[in-house]
């Protein structure tokens, strides 16, 4: 999780000043991301099932060869793309396959392999949310480490990181490759089964993790644009800027959940209810913010909240699954996710062209509701209640 997070995030800093050098639009850039995450959303379930039936390395090799694949073939075609020997249509067609279909496609197995082994391994609230915050530490470390590592690189040029992040995920292949463990041949694999994201164990909880990534989602995807054109940076400028403000905020999701997290030994409803009212104080920051500190405090305030809210988001759905749902459960709730970065870039970018205040006007709106939900909606009270299905299944 922390290899391919950090290959991706490398890349994002450098995203919003490349988009304009190409010839992009805001919402061209927004295409980009959204197609990549339309190829989560559509494969989640299905690796969700393959991790069950395959078992977890293959597919997570599989993912990790993928989505270095695509990422070098993105780097290749925007270092074509800067020369104009490309017209921009098929600049632009050449991006959306490589650096959207392919790398989202392969993206894709890696989060919810990682969430279906956690599920499958452990037993119990306590130990579940452990275990999810330790995933989401991984990714918040890869959200921490990538920006900052792409924005240093970026001042040798902007497509260095893109040549990077590629590499970091050959070496976490080759690492995977030849140090996972295979699957114990012994080991019973129970039936896959699918669970519909309308059950109403799962909806809750689905529809708080929508709100809060698409949210996040909102901020990431335009922040390149808002530091750019609110302090009047150039593009060299606004990737270092980025990376550093991408930095705060994936710094303090790893810290809450590498630190705080399993010290409080909250339930997963506790957590998600704390983390959507810091998220919403983090959100007005970043609406109202005038200058790159305020916009940073913003977003490490946004970063605390998510820090919170995910490992309860990933965990709580788990513990109302039997153990053959385990696998379409982690499907669900990576899809959920996935969904929000393709209505994020869509939304955020779109709406950033008509009125730069308002995506972020919308976000603390979503999360001051969902905050609301989270309180007072009675299936949100029903996580730690675990099926005797679970428990047999242990």
């Amino acid at each position: 999780m922390f290899g391919l997070m950090t290959g991706q995030q490398m890349v994002n800093p450098v995203l919003a000043p490349l988009a304009r050098e190409l010839g992009f639009s805001e919402l061209a850039l927004g295409l980009v991301m959204a197609v990549g995450a339309s190829g989560v959303v559509l494969a989640s379930s299905f690796w969700g099932r393959r991790s069950v039936s395959w078992g977890h390395r293959p597919v997570l090799l599989i993912s990790l060869a993928g989505a270095l694949v695509g990422l070098l073939a993105f780097a290749v075609i925007a270092q074509i793309g800067l020369t104009g020997a490309l017209a921009v249509p098929l600049l632009f067609g050449l991006v959306l396959l490589s650096r959207g279909l392919v790398f989202g496609l392969a993206w894709a197995a890696t989060p919810v392999t990682a969430q279906s082994y956690v599920a499958d391994m452990t037993t119990g609230a306590a130990e579940r949310v452990r275990g999810m915050s330790m995933i989401g530490a991984a990714q918040g470390l890869g959200l921490a480490v990538g920006p900052a590592l792409g924005g240093l690189l970026s001042f040798s040029g902007l497509l260095t990181p893109m040549y990077i992040a590629p590499a970091i995920l050959g070496v976490i292949a080759l690492l995977v490759w030849r140090g996972l463990p295979a699957p114990a041949v012994h080991r019973e694999r129970p039936v896959m089964v699918r669970v519909s994201p309308f059950d109403r164990r799962m909806w809750p909880f689905l529809t708080t993790g929508f709100g809060m990534y698409l949210a996040l989602a909102i901020v990431f995807m335009t922040v390149g644009f808002l530091l750019q054109d609110r302090l009047r940076l150039s593009p060299q400028e606004t990737g270092q800027a980025t990376g550093l403000v991408m930095l705060a905020g994936a710094g303090m999701v790893v810290l809450v959940q590498a630190l705080a997290v399993p010290r409080l030994r909250w339930a997963p409803m506790r957590l998600i209810r704390v983390g959507l009212v810091i998220m919403t104080v983090g959100m007005v920051v970043v609406t109202v913010a005038s200058s790159g500190f305020l916009l940073g405090l913003g977003v490490a305030v946004l970063g605390t909240g998510m820090g919170f809210g995910m490992p309860g988001v990933m965990a709580a759905p788990t513990l109302l699954a039997a153990r053959e749902e385990q696998g379409a459960v982690a499907g669900l709730v990576s899809a959920t996710s996935a969904l929000t970065f393709v209505l994020g870039p869509l939304l955020g970018n779109g709406l950033y062209g008509i009125t730069p205040v308002i995506p972020y006007l919308l976000g603390a709106i979503v999360l001051a509701g969902l905050a609301v939900f989270a309180f007072v909606h009675p299936g949100v009270r029903t996580e730690n209640q675990v099926t005797p299905a679970v428990v047999s299944a242990k």
